[in-house]
């Protein structure tokens, strides 16, 4: 009997070292992970490693504001409704795991008409009347919120320049071109809390 209870002692033993081994192996493989990144970020690979955008939603703005207004129309206040509304509180939660910070980028987009600087304020304006209307759905969103304003330097579709003797059919297509270059972009995006600094 005695030489049994030696065996199962013995047992328990290994069941114990393999559990350490295996436990130390993880910890090695997270620390070898995290190693690597630095290193990809040290060498140039990019600043930005882990920025992920997860949505992104075009909204035209001939849909939520009234031409050449800042407010939003009562349609582009039910627009944003549908979109951010939420009683669970899920769509606006932004608690993450520590490691990325999650980030609603709001973009003013305009068409190519008129003053360049009027078009940057335009679009600035148009986005933050949509912040504000997201802003009423989650306490939280103030912090987690850029807005951007970019006129019509990327536009949707390239509208030409110069054409003041254009046809029926050429001024139609350019109408169409500039009413999808107004529009107002909303990008949810991951943002890495750990960059280098170049």
């Amino acid at each position: 009997m005695r030489p049994f209870i030696r065996k199962r002692r013995h047992g328990g033993s290994e069941l114990w070292q393999t559990a350490y081994i295996d436990l130390m192996t993880n910890i090695m493989i997270f620390f070898v992970i995290f190693w690597s990144l630095s290193q990809a970020q040290s060498k140039g690979v990019s600043a930005t490693v882990g920025d992920v955008t997860t949505r992104l939603v075009n909204l035209p703005g001939d849909v939520l504001f009234a031409q050449g207004q800042t407010a939003l129309s009562d349609n582009g206040k039910s627009v944003i409704g549908k979109l951010f509304r939420d009683d669970s509180g899920a769509v606006l939660n932004f608690q993450t795991n520590g490691l990325v910070k999650r980030m609603l980028f709001i973009h003013g987009h305009t068409d190519g008409q008129g003053d360049k600087d009027k078009n940057f304020r335009l679009g600035f304006e148009r986005a933050m009347a949509t912040y504000k209307q997201i802003a009423q759905y989650g306490k939280d969103v103030p912090d987690h919120v850029v807005i951007c304003s970019h006129a019509d330097n990327l536009p949707v579709n390239e509208v030409p320049k110069g054409l003041d003797k254009a046809t029926g059919f050429q001024k139609a297509a350019i109408d169409q071109a500039n009413a999808k270059n107004r529009r107002i972009q909303i990008e949810d995006r991951m943002i890495n809390q750990f960059k280098e600094d170049p």
